[in-house]
């Protein structure tokens, strides 16, 4: 029995970082078609124009595909949360307040598209700002703004302190947004 679903020469692509982008790319469209929990493997598959076994070569299954745009969407949100970091470097309070409140409105391209298609579906495909693979990220940007914060000031804040913080803060005004007066507003009234 002979198909047509192939890439290139081959059921599999020779690049495996272009192999596993296309999938991807196939998923964020299923997802936002379907949903991420109605979307199956052989959805995937079909969109992608492979057949489920060169999914299944690529990623161990749904979960691991949902990881890996969650992922890329975090590895995302972090990398342009340092550029408005850039701008505060010498301010750590205003670099903390301008972090959450990016990272509290920031939208991934996937996010959009999933929005698009149902703003119930968006919950499902979340960069997550509150885990161990973020607080590591969180720590990246923080960390050296920090120390100098201390340093000037002679202060002693610890950013195991403020990492879990600013996660769980971007979290909340993600879900329960305000006006960027309000929110800055607010992070002044938690200054003592």
């Amino acid at each position: 029995m002979k198909t047509n679903k192939r890439w290139g020469h081959g059921a599999r692509v020779d690049d495996l970082g272009k192999g596993k982008k296309m999938l991807l790319e196939a998923a964020v469209s299923c997802f936002s078609s379907k949903g991420v929990k109605a979307t199956t493997i052989e959805d995937i598959a079909n969109v992608a124009n492979v057949t489920r076994r060169t999914v299944y070569r690529y990623f161990n299954g749904k979960p691991e595909i949902v990881a890996a745009l969650v992922s890329i969407d975090r590895e995302t949100m972090f990398q342009q949360m340092e550029s408005v970091a850039a701008e505060y470097r010498d301010d750590f309070p205003r670099l903390l307040e301008e972090c959450i409140w990016f990272a509290a409105n920031y939208r991934s391209e996937c996010e959009q598209q999933l929005k698009q298609a149902d703003s119930r579906r968006t919950q499902e495909l979340l960069p997550q700002q509150d885990n161990p693979e973020s607080e590591q990220l969180w720590r990246g940007v923080l960390e050296g703004p920090l120390a100098s914060h201390n340093q000037r000031h002679n202060s002693a804040l610890k950013i195991e302190d403020i990492v879990p913080l600013a996660g769980r803060l971007s979290l909340i005004y993600r879900q329960h947004p305000v006006s960027k007066d309000e929110f800055h507003a607010s992070m002044r009234a938690m200054r003592f």
